[in-house]
């Protein structure tokens, strides 16, 4: 029976693109199902109309946007995933941290820091991240929240718990900092354009002028433009993926347009790699064991999720402006090494500045009203008034005639934005989350705040600490005070392990009892990272990669013969 493909990829995320740019390479015909569309450059929505209809995914209600909120009403998280081509290299913030050697402690297959650092170095070079250049660019130089964060991790009391002290860091960024000025066009190192970074904080809603090096500007741009001996690939977005099925010796793969669910499209290919997220690549896998077309599937399958302990928290009314509009929505961070928690798991955790774009600030102000701005409004009505029944009564006026301040003093100032800074906490919680589905279908993740206290108790301390050397006010997420917090890096639920007796997926992310099925994305990490997961999930798929031979096609074996 002659195949479509070689290989099936699901999912255009960290693993996905990663694992389809070295498939092609080795030589492989793969065709890259991604659910949500391509997004080009300022396509992006930005404008009232465009945020309400295209920001969201939810299908059940008509919306096919760049990111999906989920809320399980019984757990003590939400979680935020993506979709688009890029997977959630499009809404992050474009942080690429290592993770520290003490966190692989327990991790299946002998994978250590020193495994994964070569793929680390892979991942970095073909991603071109560096360090917020805060210290050599004078452009760059001038963003308040920057400089804020780094002046209280030096000022702030060292933790009771900390093994050695608090340090601030400029993380590597995939941002592009190269150019004569902001906004300029460049290729980059794979021949796809891109703009300097013009510090405009939108990282988190999607890269307009293409700034952020997010993977369909990397990975997959590279993979789409390979040729010679390379394979060939076939790019489908808008391709919701509902069935996997393995039949004698190859699987079949059924998707639709999201937007027309009834219309099905069967692919066949010799094997599939799925790297639908966390959420998604458990999700669909369950569905596929309940249905029975994956029947072998084992008892990890929805075990050992964890939320890499994401925390949100808000300093107000600080004592200096803080301009979180300016830059990067993330520049520097606090790395803590702290005590282990009490059964020896490693404990750390990373403290992370974050900014939001100008139109976020716009509609804060719009909703916080400051009363300089309501006294600047009246007075310009008052002046106008003045000189309209001046005018009238024939009365002459003396009163200035350019009135641009007039109208500057009816502005909201903004001091509420100003005066502000988001903080970003993540850490080493306890995998020991369940995801499983309802009876109708809908998956669900059943984790609770307990047994990771020590950790968002650490963090919401630390933070405190921050606002208080800020000057400002700390507000803790808001949910917090019913027991959730929210997601956006989502690990688990897909675990590697040595044996089957251990694991869902071995650590060459093959799923136990199914030849040619892979899972390569976040869901195999078998404990939280500490830090942005991003560069492990991609560095574990370039080591996974690696060790898939190159295609052993006609020619290639007159040649070995």
């Amino acid at each position: 029976m002659k195949l479509d493909f070689d290989y099936v990829v699901i999912g255009s995320g960290f693993g996905g693109s990663v694992m389809t740019c070295r498939l092609v390479e080795k030589g492989y015909n793969v065709c890259l199902l991604e659910r949500g569309r391509q997004w080009k450059m300022h396509e992006f929505p930005r404008r009232p109309h465009e945020i309400q209809e295209n920001m969201f995914w939810d299908p059940e209600d008509g919306k096919y946007g760049l990111m999906e909120f989920r809320d399980t009403p019984d757990s003590d998280v939400m979680t935020l995933t993506a979709s688009g081509l890029g997977g959630g290299s499009l809404i992050y913030a474009n942080v690429l941290y290592r993770m520290p050697e003490e966190f692989f402690a327990g991790w299946p297959g002998g994978i250590t820091r020193q495994r994964l650092e070569p793929y680390y170095d892979k991942v970095i070079s073909m991603m071109e991240a560096r360090p917020y250049p805060f210290e050599s660019d004078p452009y760059y130089k001038d963003t308040p929240k920057t400089t804020a964060l780094k002046n209280a991790s030096l000022q702030m009391q060292q933790n009771p718990a900390a093994v050695t002290p608090a340090e601030f860091q400029l993380p590597p960024l995939a941002v592009r900092f190269d150019g004569e000025f902001p906004g300029h066009q460049t290729l980059n190192s794979h021949g796809a354009i891109q703009s300097k970074c013009n510090k405009c904080g939108e990282c988190d809603l999607g890269c307009n002028i293409h700034a952020k090096n997010s993977l369909d500007l990397n990975y997959i741009f590279r993979a789409r433009n390979l040729k010679s001996s390379a394979g060939q690939l076939d790019v489908r977005t808008q391709a919701e993926v509902s069935k996997i099925e393995f039949i004698d010796d190859h699987y079949k793969i059924t998707f639709h347009v999201p937007q027309f669910p009834a219309q099905e499209i069967v692919l066949t290919a010799k094997k599939v790699v799925l790297s639908a997220g966390s959420v998604g690549s458990t999700s669909l896998l369950l569905k596929m064991k309940k249905n029975g077309s994956l029947p072998k599937l084992n008892r990890w399958l929805g075990q050992k999720w964890c939320g890499n302990g994401d925390l949100l928290g808000m300093v107000l009314n600080t004592k200096d402006d803080l301009d979180p509009t300016n830059g990067p929505v993330i520049t520097g961070a606090i790395k803590y090494s702290l005590k282990n928690y009490s059964d020896g798991f490693a404990h750390g955790m990373y403290l992370e500045d974050a900014g939001f774009p100008n139109a976020i600030a716009w509609y804060i102000s719009g909703k916080v009203p400051q009363i300089a701005g309501i006294m600047g409004v009246l007075y310009l009505a008052g002046r106008t008034l003045k000189k309209y029944f001046r005018k009238i009564l024939g009365l002459k006026t003396n009163t200035e005639i350019n009135i641009g301040d007039d109208f500057a003093s009816a502005l909201d100032r903004g001091v509420f934005t100003r005066k502000a800074m988001v903080l970003l906490g993540m850490g080493r919680d306890r995998s020991d989350g369940v995801v499983s589905l309802q009876d109708d279908g809908q998956t669900v993740i059943n984790w609770n705040l307990k047994t990771s206290s020590l950790h968002f108790d650490r963090m919401r301390e630390e933070m405190k600490k921050v606002a208080q050397n800020l000057g400002g006010k700390f507000l803790d997420n808001p949910l917090t005070h019913l027991d959730k917090v929210i997601a956006v890096h989502p690990l688990g639920g897909c675990p590697m392990g040595d044996t089957e007796e251990t694991g869902l997926v071995n650590t060459r992310g093959e799923v136990f009892g199914y030849d040619g099925l892979y899972v390569v994305d976040g869901s195999i990490l078998p404990t939280s990272t500490g830090t942005n997961p991003s560069l492990t999930i991609a560095a574990m798929a370039e080591l996974i990669a690696e060790q898939i031979p190159a295609k052993v096609t006609t020619e290639t074996s007159a040649i070995l013969s």
